[in-house]
């Protein structure tokens, strides 16, 4: 289903130069495992260099970039101690270039005599001025510090330049898209085209209006995706339950139910009585009575003939739920049960066996009411309780359970950022 010309996007990041196995596992501590990944592997900052021709006091503190000369090397004969490299920038100032460890290494990039380009932050020690651990390269060959160097978030075994230049390789394979984004308001606030907002963004982290035109890119792409999700799922259909008020009627209540109550019941009973399935989040403070109002849902569902279950996050609360509703349902007739990993035996046989005749009403429990073996025989509605506590998963395999897709509430006293994202 996936266009052609988005293949390129799709490709494994080890189809990049130089990518063999190790360095795609360093990847994918990262996740990323994709070209796109990589796109989309922004930085989250800059470091800025000054090109100077030699040191001065003025570059204290600054990073630089350097030509020197090594003119001398102090080792520590103990081990503990730093690599010292003593370097002239021909101006007649010399500069310490410290490493504490892998003196190896320095001797090999540093050959006194020889001009290197350095790089690092110019410090005063004393009298001395140094660089601690500086980038160091041969002037003219391979990869030359730059002046601003993007920051990418990294993990062990990767280095900064070995990501960004993964990054301007993954932006070479980048295709040209048509734009999508409605002209005027692309001129109106000065969009770049998608392709090339990227490549800004990696070369300038703070280039501000490409980044704010990635943003409308994802939301406006998240917006069409739920947009076409919803058609969708208005196209399944299910078995209206719009209730006949009989049970409700009957319900004895020692108080009066406060006009959002009423007003919300009217709401979720509309939906109930359609044929798409209903899909509504319930959100009220703890006690504020978003149990009455979903006890008002489910004698709806079996007023029309099908079963409900409830889904509460812990044993306790479920055990809760089920003390309050037999309390109030008990003597209209309405038969609850409940099942929690604590029924076993006879008792977990009766409940499965009256799930499926149809002669229990509603299911108050834990996980253990959509688990494998636990069949309805007409389940109309599910509610689950604190819905943040439960997967997407585990909320389709309760909607499972049914012929025909169930009518779907769920409630939550603390709307968090988890919460939305269900919602999505």
């Amino acid at each position: 289903m996936r266009p052609e010309i988005l293949n390129p996007l799709f490709t494994e990041v080890e189809a990049l130069k130089g990518v063999g196995p190790q360095v795609a596992k360093f990847l994918k501590k990262l996740d990323l495992t994709r070209i796109v990944d990589l796109l989309y592997h922004l930085p989250t900052g800059a470091i800025e260099r000054i090109r100077a021709p030699a040191a001065s006091a003025a570059l204290l503190g600054r990073n630089v970039i350097l030509d020197l000369t090594p003119i001398d090397t102090r080792e520590n004969r103990s081990g503990r101690g730093p690599m010292r490299v003593f370097a002239s920038d021909g101006e007649g100032n010399t500069i310490s270039l410290i490493y504490f460890n892998n003196p190896g290494w320095a001797k090999r990039s540093l050959p006194l005599g020889q001009v290197r380009t350095v790089s690092g932050k110019l410090e005063a020690y004393g009298d001395e001025w140094q660089i601690i651990h500086p980038e160091v390269s041969e002037p003219g060959k391979g990869p030359q510090p730059a002046v601003r160097e993007p920051v990418y978030p990294l993990t062990e075994g990767l280095t900064n330049r070995r990501l960004g230049e993964l990054a301007r390789e993954a932006l070479e394979r980048a295709p040209e898209l048509s734009e999508w984004i409605e002209p005027g308001l692309a001129t109106r606030e000065c969009w770049n085209d998608w392709r090339s907002s990227l490549a800004l963004i990696h070369r300038e982290p703070g280039a501000e209006a490409a980044r704010k035109r990635l943003a409308y890119d994802e939301i406006f792409a998240n917006q069409l995706a739920l947009l076409l999700l919803r058609q969708s799922q208005r196209r399944r259909r299910t078995q209206p339950l719009a209730g006949t008020g009989e049970l409700t009627a009957k319900l004895k209540l020692p108080y009066q139910l406060t006009g959002a109550q009423r007003r919300v019941i009217e709401e979720i009973r509309g939906d109930m009585s359609q044929s798409a399935p209903m899909l509504r989040l319930l959100q009220g403070d703890v006690g504020s009575g978003k149990t009455l109002v979903a006890l008002m849902a489910m004698l709806a569902a079996v007023e029309s003939g099908a079963q409900a279950a409830l889904l509460a996050p812990t044993e306790i609360l479920a055990r809760q739920h089920h003390a309050t509703l037999l309390n109030q349902l008990d003597s209209i007739g309405v038969r609850v049960a409940i099942l929690t990993g604590r029924e076993k035996g006879r008792a977990r046989d009766s409940v499965l066996m009256g799930l499926a005749d149809g002669s229990i009403d509603i299911l108050v429990g834990t996980h253990a009411i959509f688990q494998e073996k636990v069949a309805y025989k007409k389940l109309g509605l599910a509610v689950i309780d604190e819905q943040h506590r439960f997967g997407v998963s585990q909320r389709l395999l309760l909607s499972s359970k049914s012929e025909h897709p169930p009518h779907l509430l769920v409630m939550t006293a603390t709307p968090i950022p988890r919460t939305l994202t269900l919602t999505q």
